[in-house]
């Protein structure tokens, strides 16, 4: 928001008008916005020209970002004073109930545990990602909506004259609650964006390390809120099965910072001795009470495990890459700019799909802003065959089948060793099969059921290109595969339609052009398993919604059996195996959840 002559300009036009081929055009539900695809500094001299910037971050995860946005140099930043001092580290005891070895409602006790902490003039403080989510607190806890609301509870609870619960939406950072004023920290959900080009990034860049890092600094910068500086103290318990799930992956593990690793590495070993909700209380009083030996224990714990970080200097490269392409881009050296980033999305081994097809999104568009409308849609053709999130080409590249997955056992041991915690999996699967309802959209839905099938050991995709193809396949192994279709939204009372599966007899056309040499079924996941007689549906099969939920509780069994094995990383393979030896989610007997359509 800019000021003009002492009133609120609602545009930044002065800053966009010469240079609206630089940016992007944004329509969600609520605002339509128009920003800069990267911040362009040059147009502020003071800055751009300034000798020396000095840029601060206690939580910053992806340093390569200041390269980014502010056209820092990478050297510079690769240079960064850090303090190798502890005195700025807070003690945060970090708990994730959900991956605690017996099964409870997380948010009930959480709840009750909010108000006891209150009752004793404690601060206690919930932090979820979306206004929405704030709803699930109503009755314990306070919602500070809006700016005004914020900064009012703030006050409150650092003056001391309340101590809440409140609740405060996706305001990870901004908000500082030192001492009393906030004992006790829940932290709800993964983070999402702020702003529509952030959750634009989100949903292109999802599980791509570009995400993955700002989601760490995100997390870092939340469970930061309660505890300010040395000598503070805060419970922190992060709840939702997609933050558990997220954290218990060694990948993003790796991405926090390493004080806060081994605060998590300490919270994992007071859990283990937790066996149920009576238990979980009691640690969470070692912190509130100030225990001796909890105290002493953080303390030893975390001087023997924070060291300096040691950073990949290659991290900067994209960064670097994406920079100084928008930059010959502005200065109108199409050419030079698309070079750049071709040269980066064409290499191997350097970026992940995700931001291999962003980049190659990006060179089109300035591709297409130069008047290259060939080399544009050829250039989006290998941003979406990278990256199925991006935009859809004018004319969509030869199709590249699936590869024949092998054994399930090996696939599923395989997600298992990217676990630090390998309960994160079963909460990644309690994640994926909540969309699996007749309240989820349709895209949910059918990305729930293609993350259901990598999660049981298949190979999995969403297709559907222009009428073509199905709304999911399930490869499995031996050359087989499900034709799915999904129907999830229907009532109850309404058959399947000739309309409906004839969509599904084109589907399987595509299959049997692009997978010669397969057997295959056809289905329509569909609230029941009635059909008209002029859909002549007879050789189709139904997975209603009850069998689905039975393919769901099966699977449930085995990864539960799995995830709390204690079982080496080598003799897992061979235990899943045999437990699929005797499931039913096995993949030749995945044909026994379905039913062959009746008229009705």
């Amino acid at each position: 928001m800019l000021r003009g002559n002492g009133e609120d300009v609602p545009f930044a036009w002065p800053l966009l008008r010469d240079n609206l081929h630089l940016c992007h055009a944004l329509i969600s539900s609520k605002a339509f916005t128009v920003t800069t695809v990267l911040p362009q500094v040059n147009n502020f001299p003071t800055f751009a020209d300034a000798p020396r910037r000095i840029y601060m971050s206690a939580t910053i995860a992806d340093d390569s970002e200041i390269v980014r946005t502010f056209d820092a140099d990478p050297q510079h930043v690769n240079n960064a004073l850090a303090s190798r001092s502890l005195a700025g580290i807070s003690e945060r005891m970090i708990l994730i109930p959900s991956l605690m070895q017996f099964d409870f409602d997380a948010q009930s006790v959480a709840k009750s545990i909010l108000k006891q902490v209150a009752a004793m003039n404690l601060g206690a403080v919930v932090l979820v990602h979306a206004n929405y989510a704030a709803k699930a607190w109503d009755g314990t806890a306070q919602f500070a909506e809006g700016s005004d609301q914020v900064e009012n509870a703030i006050e409150a609870l650092q003056s001391r004259r309340t101590s809440g619960p409140v609740v405060f939406a996706n305001r990870y950072d901004g908000i500082d609650l030192p001492g009393d004023s906030c004992r006790i920290l829940v932290m709800e959900g993964l983070p999402s964006g702020t702003s529509d080009y952030e959750l634009l990034r989100a949903a292109t860049l999802y599980g791509g390390a570009t995400i993955s890092r700002m989601l760490a600094q995100r997390i870092e910068q939340g469970i930061g809120r309660g505890a300010r500086g040395a000598g503070d103290h805060c419970v922190v318990l992060l709840l939702g099965s997609d933050l558990a799930g997220w954290i218990a992956k060694d990948a993003n593990f790796k991405l926090l910072t390493s004080a806060t690793r081994a605060q998590l590495e300490m919270g994992s070993t007071v859990s283990k001795e937790v066996s149920d909700v009576n238990d979980l209380g009691n640690t969470i009083g070692l912190s509130i009470n100030r225990n001796t030996e909890w105290v002493e224990y953080h303390a030893a714990t975390l001087a023997e495990n924070v060291g300096p970080e040691a950073p990949d200097p290659r991290r900067f490269d994209t960064a670097s890459t994406e920079r100084k392409a928008f930059n010959l881009w502005a200065d109108g050296c199409y050419d030079k700019a698309i070079a750049r980033l071709d040269q980066v999305a064409g290499a191997q081994d350097a970026v992940d799909d995700q931001t291999r097809g962003w980049l190659y999104q990006l060179a089109g568009r300035i591709a297409n802003n130069w008047g290259q409308a060939e080399r544009s849609d050829e250039l989006q053709r290998s941003a979406f065959s990278a990256n199925r999130n991006l935009l859809r080409p004018r004319t969509s590249s030869p199709y590249r089948p699936l590869p024949t997955p092998g054994a399930q056992g090996a696939a599923i041991a395989s997600q298992l060793r990217g676990y630090r915690m390998r309960r994160g999996l079963l909460q990644r699967f309690e994640q994926v099969v909540s969309r699996l309802n007749s309240n989820a959209s349709a895209n949910q839905f059918e990305q729930a059921l293609a993350d259901l099938g990598v999660l049981i050991g298949l190979s999995t995709e969403r297709h559907d290109v222009g009428g073509e193809g199905p709304d999911v396949l399930w490869l499995l192994p031996n050359k087989a595969a499900l034709i799915l279709e999904a129907k999830s939204r229907k009532q109850d009372r309404n058959p399947l339609t000739k309309e409906e599966h004839g969509q599904l007899l084109v589907a399987e056309q595509w299959f049997v052009q692009n997978y010669p040499g397969y057997s295959s079924l056809r289905v329509v996941v569909h609230p029941t398993n009635k059909a008209t007689a002029a859909a002549s549906a007879h050789e189709s099969y139904a997975l209603t919604l009850d069998r689905l939920n039975q393919m769901v509780a099966d699977s449930r069994v085995l990864l539960r059996a799995l995830c709390e094995s204690q079982l080496t990383d080598i003799e897992l393979e061979g235990h899943c195996q045999h437990l699929i030896e005797h499931s039913q989610i096995r993949a030749d007997r995945l044909a026994n959840y379905l039913v062959p359509f009746v008229e009705g």
